[in-house]
């Protein structure tokens, strides 16, 4: 298995048709859509065939628009297309008519407070009802002042915890309830966030309540008949109850509770008659607070992310060759494009002693800036052992041992790797599990695979050894060489482009040029979209007609 730094990953429906929960490892890619080809089908027509991704690059889970029809949301906002973005805990993600919450990493005890919601305890006389739109704009201007305290404690709450703690503090000090608290569910318990006044405990919450303010409402806990010791609410010595939904971009996001449990009826201290406006008020607060809280979150690792991105596709583009040039009498097209910004792709093209060229293409296992690192590794030691050889088998067996025990546990490099002699138009070559390369023995010749015997990637087997192998080419001969980007890019419909629509585009091509430009662009119109599946790397080598002498 893939050794990983990053945390599982959960998704939990809040909101939407049925939806069974989902785990995800981090050495995995989640794919969101309708297709049945995806490891997450949702059956909905405001859902695109496929719609998003989940992914962890480099420990941090992020969550990319696959360029669906009707977008993804974060905590209700937009999601750029093909732009991966950063989840955080709790994060609130819509697709479609699902809202899910976002859980990261895997809970190896009671690390948070919870506690159960009882069943319903309504006893004749009792009812919960949605307060009426008209009494929650009943503030009078005398709370007004405390309204605006209260709201500007809780925006300039510096995290969740502080936030829930603001929250519950302004509700007891603003409605006369001795007992409040800030919670979300999770299932059928009820994560506590804050509290203030006497402890909660297992079955003080009324089940219809919740229920009700769930639903998007105020909810608010009376009688219409004086409580017996019979009663429920009257054992628990409960006379009244609020529960506000606390809401960021429409969604409930977490709940504000209070009771009058604990309260000295024979002081002077009471409940102020508008306590389920200033309730109101105060959610409404908070839902904005929590979502400018997380927009700015996620604008810093957004930018943070990016920042290393730019650096390391800077780093990528100073190691890579030009896309035309000319070395020892051989010349050679090539081109590149990432899948996720940073390519795990490497090729190079470089003179050797003799008036000998080396040449390699390869891929490293997955994806992102981790890849990318080890592209950049793989190159270095390869250029060095290269140098030193006149055959690519040495160089292989030369770097296997000391570069295997570098890459993570399921990591590895498939590369084909060669060393050009113009004088003879002779290739040696080592096919090292990559597989996707074609030869043309003239310009006249159609593109062929070429039957070899190959070895293992690179990675697999640090005992591993390697074999050069020859191939002979006219003086209008190429060999071209592709990243597995090509043949797996997928259409819309879900098929691949494949190794037989990739001869048959290089069938009339006559240069190198020709061919690297005509694939590439037959890739790019047979997935109709400039975000390609997987880094996608293209080249062409040949003779030039008069090489010059060694």
């Amino acid at each position: 298995m893939r050794r990983h730094e990053g945390q599982q990953l959960r998704l939990v429906p809040v909101h939407g048709p049925p939806f069974a929960e989902v785990r995800v490892n981090p050495a995995s890619t989640l794919i969101l859509g309708r297709s049945a080809a995806c490891n997450v089908q949702l059956s909905d027509p405001a859902v695109s065939r496929r719609h998003a991704s989940l992914s962890c690059p480099g420990g941090t889970w992020l969550v990319t628009d696959l360029e669906s029809r009707t977008g993804v949301l974060l905590n209700a906002l937009p999601v750029a297309p093909e732009a991966p973005s950063p989840l955080s805990d709790l994060d609130l993600l819509t697709i479609g008519p699902w809202i899910l919450r976002v859980h990261l990493g895997v809970s190896t005890g009671p690390s948070k407070q919870t506690v159960s919601v009882g069943p319903d305890r309504l006893d004749p006389g009792e009812r919960v009802d949605p307060v009426p739109r008209r009494e929650l704009r009943s503030l009078a201007r005398r709370r007004l002042d405390l309204l605006i305290d209260c709201a500007s404690s809780i925006n300039a709450a510096p995290s969740q915890t502080a936030f829930a703690r603001a929250i519950v503090e302004a509700a007891h000090k603003g409605t006369g309830f001795p007992r409040a608290a800030v919670f979300r569910l999770a299932g059928e318990d009820v994560e506590m966030l804050a509290e203030t006044g006497e402890p909660f405990a297992d079955d003080t919450f009324s089940r219809t309540l919740i229920q009700t303010a769930a639903a998007g409402q105020v909810a608010r806990l009376r009688h219409d008949t004086p409580a017996t010791h019979h009663d429920s609410t009257a054992r628990l010595g409960l006379q009244a109850a609020i529960c506000a939904p606390i809401k960021v971009g429409g969604v409930v996001d977490a709940f504000l509770y209070l009771d009058d449990r604990g309260r000295d009826t024979r002081s002077a201290s009471k409940i102020e008659p508008d306590a389920a406006g200033f309730c109101e008020a105060i959610c409404r607060v908070g839902g904005l607070a929590l979502a400018n809280q997380r927009r700015a979150s996620l604008e810093r690792l957004n930018a943070e992310i990016m920042h290393d991105v730019g650096a390391a596709a800077e780093a990528q583009r100073l190691l890579m060759p030009k896309p035309d040039g000319r070395c020892h009498g051989v010349s050679y097209s090539m081109r590149m494009k990432p899948g996720h910004f940073v390519a795990g792709d490497l090729f190079n093209i470089l003179p050797l002693d003799g008036g000998r060229v080396g040449v390699y293409l390869g891929d490293v296992a997955g994806k992102g800036v981790g890849a990318a690192i080890l592209m950049a590794t793989t190159q270095t030691m390869l250029n060095a052992a290269l140098r030193t050889t006149d055959s690519p088998a040495s160089a292989l067996n030369a770097i296997e041992p000391e570069l295997a025990p570098m890459l993570p546990g399921g990591r590895f490099i498939s590369l084909w790797v060669g060393i050009i002699d113009p004088a003879s138009r002779t290739v040696r070559f080592v096919d090292a599990g990559h597989g996707h390369w074609l030869v043309r023995e003239s310009a006249e010749a159609a593109p062929a695979l070429l039957s070899t015997v190959g070895g293992l990637p690179l990675g697999i087997d640090p005992d591993a050894r390697y074999h050069d192998e020859t191939v002979r080419l006219g003086p209008t001969g190429r060999i071209v060489l592709l990243s597995d980007g090509v043949p797996e890019q997928r259409a819309y419909d879900g098929s691949e482009f494949g190794i037989v629509r990739t001869i048959e585009t290089l069938a009339t091509c006559a240069t190198a040029h020709e061919d690297v430009e005509r694939l590439f662009d037959a890739v790019l119109g047979y997935a109709a979209t400039e975000a390609l599946d997987d880094d996608v790397t293209i080249a062409s080598i040949g003779f030039e007609r008069n090489p010059p002498p060694p």
